[in-house]
């Protein structure tokens, strides 16, 4: 995974969001470790949480709780954003399939 993700990111192909930097921040273990992942993750360009991906994160929540999916707010933010900004979000997290199956996400599991 680290190879492809060295590929992609020197092909200019990856991007963050201000909420994946802060889930993974939340989980340095040390400060070297924190300003390490703040100084890479920042390096990338950023997909922003404007109104349109909010009005797609509201209407995705209440369509997921009317399935009766529990999906977090942060992974129903996360989607909403690359739903927006029309990009495949690659991830390790299995709400994101779940809401590839409901939703216009396009998701790829690592």
């Amino acid at each position: 995974m680290k190879e492809r993700m060295a590929g992609l990111i020197a092909d200019d192909r990856v991007c963050m969001t201000e909420i994946i930097i802060f889930e993974l921040l939340r989980g340095a273990r040390s400060q070297k470790e924190y300003k390490m992942l703040l100084k890479d993750f920042s390096a990338l360009p950023a997909l922003s949480l404007d109104a349109k991906a909010l009005q797609t994160a509201w209407e995705t929540a209440f369509l997921c709780r009317q399935r009766g999916l529990n999906i977090p707010a942060l992974d129903t933010l996360i989607a909403s954003i690359a739903i927006r900004h029309g990009v495949t979000l690659m991830h390790s997290d299995r709400h994101y399939d779940l809401l590839s199956r409901h939703t216009s996400l396009k998701a790829l599991a690592l």
